[in-house]
């Protein structure tokens, strides 16, 4: 009896220890590859919009430009360099009220539609 105690104790101690390293490491990728945050020097993920399992599009800024990429499992496309124009949602020195502010959804139809002509 008291060996079978001992074993459901350390069972439940190695499970508790898996879920605090499982937290932490999740913290700690997600921290790292946040929307918004710095990844290394003046490299920006602005935003993201996941278009299936392995895919999505991402806004980046890359020292003043600002780009709209293709990530899939094969690589990274650039899709296109946004003009000023196209990225002044997603300038930080924008004077926009916040309620005139385009959603990511459409601003990157707006590009596609651009794209198209």
């Amino acid at each position: 009896m008291p060996q079978e105690i001992g074993s459901l104790l350390w069972a439940l101690l190695v499970t508790g220890m898996v879920l605090v390293l499982a937290y932490w490491f999740t913290r700690h990728v997600v921290g790292r590859t946040a929307v918004g945050r710095r990844a290394r020097g003046n490299l920006t993920v602005l935003d993201q919009v996941s278009l299936g399992r392995d895919q999505r599009v991402v806004v980046v800024q890359a020292g003043e430009g600002i780009y709209l990429l293709g990530v899939t499992p094969g690589g990274i496309t650039c899709l296109r360099v946004l003009s000023e124009e196209e990225s002044a949602p997603w300038r930080p020195n924008q004077q926009d009220m916040p309620d005139q502010r385009t959603g990511f959804g459409e601003a990157l139809r707006k590009v596609l539609e651009q794209r198209k002509r």
